[in-house]
C-alpha cells in the first residue's frame, strides 16, 4: 500500500458544508486513518486556512484563485483557468509520490511533461460540460446562461486531458459508463465519501418533511420552490425548507405558503437533526449528474426518502428510494407514505444495501488503483 499521496483540491475542504468539499474532507479522513500521509494542495477563495486540515495531514499547501474577467478570455474553461498556479506545480516536484487531482477543475497540469513519470489519478466528481450544459439549459439569466454555455463547450474539449491520467475514478455508475466507453479500462468506480460510519435512521414517524441542500445553489433554489408552490399545496403536512443562504424570492415564497417553514442556516447539528426527525427526506433534483451526497446523508440518517429519477439516476440506490417522474406521482407517493412508519426491517434493509457505499470500501478501492 502507498504510504505518502499528493491530493490536489479545487477548494480547501474545510469546513465539509457543501457536496464536493464534503466528498474530499472524508476521503482525506479516511486515508488518514489507513495510515496514508497526505500532502494537500488546495485553492483557496472564501475560505479560511484550515488547522483541522493541517492536523490530519502531512503538509497543507495553498494556493490563490483569482477570479477576474480576464480569465473568460481563454480557451481553457474558467473553472480550470483560474486554477493554474506555477506553485502548485514547484511543489508536486518536490516529491516523487502519487498525484490525485480531484475534479477535472484540478487538472492543468495534468499533461505537464515535469510530471510525465508520476502516478496519477483523477477522481471525476461530474461529467462537467453535461453540468453545465444542464444549468444553461435551465437558468433565465441571459449573461448566466451565454457563461455556462461557454464553459460546457471548453470543458467538453478540455476533458480529453484524461487521456494523460493513470486512472480515472467515477463518482456514479453513469458516469463509469460515460467515462469507460471514451477512456476505456483505466475507469474505476469510487462512490462518494462522506461523514457516515453507520446507519442511524430512527424507526417510527416524524411530523414533517423535509427538502434541504444548499440554496445558494440555483440547482437546489429551483429544487426548493417546486416543493412550495407545487407539492406542499398539494399535501397536507408540514414541510420544512432547510438550507444556506436563501434568496428574498425563497423566503417570500415559503412566507405565502401556510404549511412551510423555511429554516436558513442551520448549523450542522440542527440539519442533522431535521434530517434524523423529518417524516420524509424529499428530494427533488432536475439534473441527473454527479451524485447528491446529501441524498447519501439521508439513507444513513433519515426515514423514508422520496426524490424524483433524476436524484438516483447511476447511483445503484434506486432500491431505497421511492423515485417519481412527475407532481402526480410525487404528490401521490408523500400522501401515501404520511401514512407509514418506519420499521426496523426497513433499517436493516437499507444497512445491508449501504454497505458498498462505505468510506473505508471507497478509499480501499482508490489504493488498489495505485
Amino acid at each position: 500500500m502507498i504510504k505518502n499521496l499528493n491530493i490536489v483540491s479545487f477548494n480547501i475542504p474545510a469546513p465539509a458544508d457543501y457536496g464536493g468539499v464534503i466528498d474530499v474532507f472524508y476521503r482525506i479522513q479516511a486515508l488518514s486513518k489507513a495510515g496514508v500521509r497526505v500532502y494537500l494542495h488546495c485553492f483557496q477563495y472564501g475560505r479560511a486556512e484550515s488547522p483541522e486540515l493541517e492536523a490530519m495531514c502531512e503538509k497543507v499547501f495553498y494556493y490563490p484563485r483569482p477570479r477576474t474577467l480576464f480569465h473568460q478570455f481563454s480557451f481553457l474553461p474558467f473553472i480550470v483557468n483560474t486554477r493554474k498556479n506555477n506553485e502548485l506545480l514547484k511543489n508536486l516536484l518536490q516529491n516523487d509520490y502519487p498525484i490525485l487531482f480531484e475534479g477535472l477543475h484540478t487538472c492543468y497540469y495534468l499533461t505537464n511533461k515535469k510530471l510525465r513519470k508520476r502516478v496519477k489519478i483523477v477522481r471525476s466528481h461530474n461529467i462537467e460540460h453535461h453540468y453545465y450544459s444542464g444549468l444553461a439549459a435551465r437558468t433565465s439569466h441571459g449573461l448566466k446562461k451565454i457563461y455556462f454555455s461557454i464553459e460546457a463547450r471548453r470543458l467538453k474539449r478540455f476533458e480529453r486531458v484524461y487521456r494523460f491520467a493513470d486512472r480515472l475514478g467515477a463518482i456514479s455508475e453513469s458516469d463509469f459508463e460515460y467515462l469507460g466507453k471514451k477512456y476505456g479500462k483505466k475507469v474505476f468506480l469510487m462512490p462518494p465519501s462522506h461523514p457516515n460510519n453507520e446507519v442511524k435512521s430512527l424507526p417510527g414517524r416524524g411530523d414533517f418533511i423535509l427538502y434541504q441542500g444548499n440554496l445558494e445553489v440555483e440547482e437546489n433554489r429551483e429544487a426548493a420552490l417546486f416543493v412550495i408552490e407545487r407539492i406542499a399545496p398539494n399535501v397536507d403536512f408540514q414541510f420544512v425548507i432547510a438550507g444556506k443562504n436563501p434568496c428574498e424570492s425563497l423566503v417570500v415564497a415559503a412566507q405565502n405558503q401556510s404549511n412551510v417553514r423555511l429554516v436558513a442556516n442551520p448549523n450542522s447539528t440542527s440539519m442533522d437533526e431535521m434530517i434524523a426527525n423529518a417524516h420524509i427526506n424529499f428530494l427533488p433534483t432536475f439534473q441527473s449528474t454527479g451524485f447528491k451526497l446529501k441524498l447519501i446523508n439521508a439513507l444513513f440518517n433519515g426515514r423514508f426518502c422520496v426524490g424524483t429519477r433524476q436524484l438516483v439516476a447511476g447511483t445503484g440506490l434506486g432500491d431505497m428510494v421511492v423515485c417519481c417522474a412527475s407532481d402526480a406521482g410525487l404528490i401521490r407517493e408523500l400522501k401515501w407514505l404520511i401514512t407509514q412508519e418506519f420499521t426496523n426491517d426497513n433499517i436493516e434493509k437499507r444497512k445491508a444495501l449501504l454497505k458498498e457505499f462505505s468510506n473505508s470500501a471507497s478509499v480501499s478501492r482508490l489504493l488498489n488503483m495505485f
